[in-house]
């Protein structure tokens, strides 16, 4: 799954992407009805601590766009080398089977 940079990217982005969603929806939660969060002592430290995460996962997600468009404008197209895994693969051109037609 993630063995190049755009594939990792693509999940880091993903991941990045959600997690902005949920400590953006934890952070207005603080700040609009810290009452309703069992065992919040201070919310302003917890407020400032979902924003600040909240910041990390913007942080990957950038990271993450740039190494996605990285991997489109510097891929090496496998198929264009000649010595490629398909270098020895020819398609039959003899006696081939005429598997379930009338001739």
């Amino acid at each position: 799954m993630c063995n190049d940079v755009g594939s990792t990217s693509r999940c880091c982005a993903f991941y990045s992407a959600v997690g902005v969603i949920f400590t953006l929806w934890v952070g207005v939660m603080i700040t609009t009805q810290p009452f309703f969060i069992g065992g919040l002592e201070d919310p302003d430290e917890a407020k400032s601590s979902a924003f600040g995460a909240m910041g990390a996962f913007i942080f990957t997600f950038v990271v993450s766009l740039l190494g996605m468009w990285y991997d489109t404008n510097h891929k090496i197209d496998d198929t264009a080398s000649v010595d490629g895994p398909e270098a020895e693969y020819h398609l039959a051109t003899g006696d081939v089977p005429t598997y379930g037609t009338s001739s």
